[in-house]
């Protein structure tokens, strides 16, 4: 019922005050769509009286990838007038969701129950006498009643990208309770949209889930080592983050994993760090692993380090040896994986030494000396 006003003395004084009876005069659904959270008026009286300045009625919100929650239902708000020696004691708001053009003949309706929210009171608020702006929601006159959640009621969070893939009606109606000339709540009203010719409706559709959908990918050189970050928008079904790394940008290996959130439909940073990065240039990327196994990368970036050193690699694997040169007697020497094993371990007595390279698989390896300068570490490529 849309609230209707008459001109007297060049103010606007409510109808609601000339006879007694109780009813509700503005209605909107509060919705999550795409991380924005605003009012999408039902009934909207204007006069500034209206809950929010986007309609409900009649929308189409658009497309939302599968359990992204992109499309929530977060609350509603009602606006209730009485005369004197009226009542008025709740507000619901009831929704059912249905494949677009299949309506069920009964509707199953959840409700969302709104608590009081506020008492309406002058001050003037908007473009009409005695309004009163009581937090969210529009502006309302002096003895009107919000009814709001949030705010007030039981929080809700509905998420609607929950249903699978298809193009859907999202269908609302409002019911509140009171009575004309007592103070008892027996009488039940509604507000939909005089069932002209079902209730409010808007339309959206859900589209097949996005694995994840990857931000920035950066690296932060620090000399000795390198931190690798990145972010997703979305993700659907991750398990793992795996990071990546190459000397040549074409043969990459694991260098390190981390838990992924699984499902989320907000920004997750992550970072990880090569402790051991090559003398030169290093490359790297993110595969994502799925819970099913499959697996999707980001784009690949590149850093270069230089270190100081002495020693260097003479041989690298082939002929089954990996040969260093420069090495100063007592240098620790040791040989590793990629996945942190060491292979190998031994104290240089001469300038140069060799490595058994024959048993190793073709791939990454890093070595390590340590000796009085410190510790330095170069990356080796088995092409056996």
């Amino acid at each position: 019922m849309i609230r209707r006003f008459l001109l007297f003395a060049f103010l606007f004084a409510p109808v609601c005050s000339l006879y007694a009876q109780f009813g509700l005069y503005a209605s909107a659904a509060y919705i999550s769509r795409n991380g924005s959270n605003a009012f999408y008026n039902n009934t909207s009286p204007g006069l500034g009286q209206n809950i929010g300045s986007l309609d409900f009625q009649g929308s189409n919100f658009g497309s939302f990838p599968a359990n992204t929650g992109l499309l929530k239902i977060l609350g509603a708000e009602i606006k209730t007038y009485k005369g004197p020696s009226d009542n008025v004691c709740s507000g619901t708001m009831y929704y059912t969701v249905y494949p677009t053009g299949s309506r069920p003949l009964s509707p199953v309706f959840s409700p969302v129950n709104l608590g009081f929210f506020s008492d309406c009171f002058a001050p003037v608020c908007g473009s009409f006498f005695g309004a009163f702006n009581s937090g969210s929601g529009g502006c309302c006159s002096a003895g009107d009643q919000k009814w709001q959640t949030p705010g007030s009621g039981s929080p809700v969070d509905i998420d609607l990208t929950n249903f699978a893939p298809d193009n859907y009606t999202l269908e609302v109606y409002y019911q509140f309770t009171g009575e004309d000339g007592g103070s008892g709540c027996g009488t039940t009203k509604y507000d939909n949209n005089s069932n002209n010719p079902t209730n409010y409706t808007l339309t959206f559709s859900i589209t097949p889930p996005i694995p994840v959908k990857f931000g920035n990918i950066s690296v932060t050189n620090n000399k000795t080592e390198n931190l690798v970050s990145w972010s997703t928008f979305t993700e659907e079904n991750s398990k793992w983050f795996v990071l990546e790394h190459s000397v040549d940008g074409s043969l990459f290996s694991e260098i390190g994993r981390i838990a992924a959130a699984g499902f989320s439909s907000l920004q997750k940073n992550y970072r990880l760090k090569d402790s051991r990065p090559a003398n030169g240039n290093n490359y790297y990327r993110i595969k994502m692993i799925e819970s099913d196994g499959k697996t999707e990368y980001s784009a690949t970036v590149r850093t270069e380090n230089n270190y100081s050193t002495d020693w260097y690699i003479l041989n690298p694997g082939k002929a089954g040896i990996i040969q260093l040169g420069g090495l100063s007697n007592g240098d620790m020497v040791s040989l590793w994986s990629p996945s942190g094993n060491r292979i190998f371990h031994t104290k240089a007595s001469s300038s140069s030494i060799d490595i058994p390279a024959a048993d190793l698989a073709r791939g990454i390896y890093f070595i390590k000396v340590v000796n009085s300068k410190g510790t330095s570490v170069k990356q080796v490529l088995v092409m056996h």
